[in-house]
């Protein structure tokens, strides 16, 4: 595989940009295929598991899940998650985004007890790499390990926020990962975690 240019490059990191700005203004469906078609074309410059192909990855799952388009964004998220995985290591801050991801997907699917153990593992990952002050894992709601069938308000009993919040960079929903999350995101586990007591 020959290197790409960098005319190339940048214009598939300004179609990135695009894609983006699509879903600012909530076109998501247009969006994902502008996402599509760069995981399509850096896959091809750059390999299926380079950080950027997975980036764009990423957005494109991520407009997929916000066009209630769930199994193609778990699919999406999975691979993803899968990518990341093997090139940054399980328990990097990048592949648990996308496992986080991969849980609200899940749980917009129906499958809440499935949601629930991943959100399980993700905050339990998060504990184990980064320590249980990390913003990272101070910023879930919910201990879901802790919690299990406890439902909304005595998961939220468990929060913890950080004395500092970090202040989050323009157009990011998490503070510490170069990932968005939508707000909704930070109040999942406890819904999962309720549901999947519902469903059991």
């Amino acid at each position: 595989m020959s290197a790409p240019t960098s005319e190339l490059l940048a214009v598939l990191a300004g179609r990135h940009r695009a894609g983006l700005g699509l879903g600012r203004l909530g076109r998501w469906e247009e969006a994902a295929e502008v996402h599509r078609t760069v995981v399509r074309d850096r896959g091809r410059v750059l390999g299926a598991d380079h950080p950027d192909t997975l980036a764009s990855r990423y957005e494109l799952a991520f407009a997929l899940a916000r066009s209630d388009r769930h199994a193609d964004a778990l699919r999406e998220f999975g691979g993803v998650s899968e990518g990341r995985a093997r090139t940054l290591g399980t328990d990097h801050a990048d592949t648990l985004a996308a496992r986080q991801e991969t849980a609200y997907v899940l749980g917009g699917l129906g499958r809440h007890a499935e949601a629930h153990s991943v959100y399980a593992a993700v905050l339990a990952a998060r504990e184990r790499s980064m320590g249980a002050e990390h913003p990272d894992t101070l910023r879930w709601p919910a201990q879901p390990g802790l919690h299990p069938r406890g439902g909304w308000g005595a998961s939220r009993r468990r929060t913890r926020r950080p004395a500092r919040w970090p202040t989050p960079a323009p157009g990011c929903w998490a503070p510490t990962t170069p990932t968005r999350s939508p707000p909704a995101t930070r109040w999942r586990t406890s819904w999962a975690g309720s549901a999947a007591g519902r469903t059991r």
